[in-house]
């Protein structure tokens, strides 16, 4: 549909499009950008009452995120999760024929032979809407993905409305495919290597031996008699049982400022950076809050096999980035407060105790520990001190 516009339009058009392509700066963030397309389109004259974004994401535990715009209201966000596929609200509404067909959908709400078939068409004509219009963004690799535009003007969306809007399409899915891209490298490395690494990741940091030191409260688990439960749970019930236990394990780690770093097989390792506003007393008890949340969780869970869980807890220095060779790396965190932590957990197993601390751990708690042995350590000359809590009253 060619464009028809007076020449003040025109140029107000043309701006938003230069904008868009290039990059939509110096928006910040996709809120920013869909209010900085929104207000232009208003500013242009569009009946722009209701934008909406739909794009579908990679992540552990979202199908991906909305975003509505409403005139006067702002821009409201909500992540979907990943169980939207089956409901209602997705299966009963254009979005699923746009992907699939790659066409856009338009309903006229004041059209009396306007069909009721979506449930969004009643949704907005008793909210007060005229006119609706899904329209697919298509990505570079063919993907598709979804927006839309209600107007609440009498007689809905004009002949130049709707050719203004067809031609903001292609920019849109440009800015949408690229914040997208984004968004899914900051998901997927987060997901696989740590929030805090992977943003440092997405910096720049990706060179081996780029990282830095760092002083931390480091936090190694595992699971208790996971080797002999292994003998006899195999394959996805093997799969499932770990899951469902790391799910009661994890969250509290990083509700209580942590970073998982990696996962070993039954157990993990996790560290709770120290700094100015972040003492080493202090992240030594959220490092112990959270393996107590993490036990009380798993207490109340309802899944068969559950197993006890054993940690040990060091504050130390250690290079904190990438190490590897060629061009597989991994970022994570090696030195000897590592190695110490780690062999801490070997000694808590030939102590029998679920929950050790180093000395220096213990040392950063006075009063509050004490000493339960003292061992050798691979790869250490010296005996070393093992502590736990006192144990509190009976």
């Amino acid at each position: 549909m060619p464009l028809s516009l007076n020449p003040e339009q025109q140029k107000k058009i043309d701006a938003l499009i230069d904008w868009m392509v290039n990059g939509a700066r110096p928006a910040a963030n996709a809120v920013d950008i869909i209010e900085g397309i929104c207000s232009r389109l208003l500013d242009a004259g569009v009946a722009v009452d209701r934008f909406g974004l739909f794009i579908w994401t990679l992540h552990p535990n979202l199908t991906g995120r909305r975003f509505i715009w409403k005139s006067g209201e702002g821009v409201d966000r909500v992540d979907a999760p990943m169980q939207l596929f089956s409901t209602e609200i997705y299966t009963d509404n254009p979005l699923p024929r746009v992907i699939e067909t790659k066409q856009t959908i338009r309903r006229h709400l004041e059209d009396p032979d306007c069909p009721d078939d979506y449930i969004i068409v009643g949704e907005l004509r008793e909210q007060g809407f005229t006119d609706y219009l899904a329209q697919p963004l298509i990505y570079i690799n063919g993907d598709a993905h979804v927006c839309t535009w209600s107007c609440a003007a009498p007689g809905g969306f004009s002949d130049s409305d709707l050719a203004i809007l067809e031609k903001v399409r292609g920019p849109l899915a440009r800015l949408t495919e690229a914040y997208m891209l984004r968004l899914d490298a900051a998901n997927l490395l987060s997901t696989y290597v740590g929030r805090n690494s992977g943003v440092q990741i997405l910096e720049g940091q990706v060179h081996r031996g780029d990282g830095n030191e760092i002083e931390a409260v480091i936090l190694f688990a595992d699971l208790k008699n996971f080797t002999q439960l292994s003998n006899s749970v195999f394959g996805d019930a093997l799969v499932r049982l770990l899951n469902d236990t790391f799910d009661c394990l994890v969250p509290p780690v990083m509700n209580h400022g942590g970073e998982i770093l990696k996962f070993m097989g039954d157990g993990f390792f996790a560290i709770f950076p120290t700094g100015d506003d972040l003492l080493p007393a202090a992240q030594v008890m959220a490092a112990m809050a959270a393996v107590t949340d993490g036990r009380h969780l798993l207490s109340e869970a309802e899944f068969d096999h559950k197993l006890g869980v054993r940690t040990a807890i060091h504050h130390g220095r250690f290079h904190y980035g990438n190490i590897g060779g060629g061009d597989r790396l991994d970022f994570t965190a090696i030195g000897p407060d590592v190695n110490l932590a780690a062999r801490l957990l070997t000694a808590a197993t030939e102590l029998d105790h679920d929950d050790v601390l180093s000395e220096t751990a213990a040392a950063l708690l006075p009063g509050s520990c004490e000493q339960i042995g003292v061992v050798p350590l691979k790869g250490y000359e010296e005996n070393q001190t093992v502590w736990r809590t006192r144990p509190g009253p009976a």
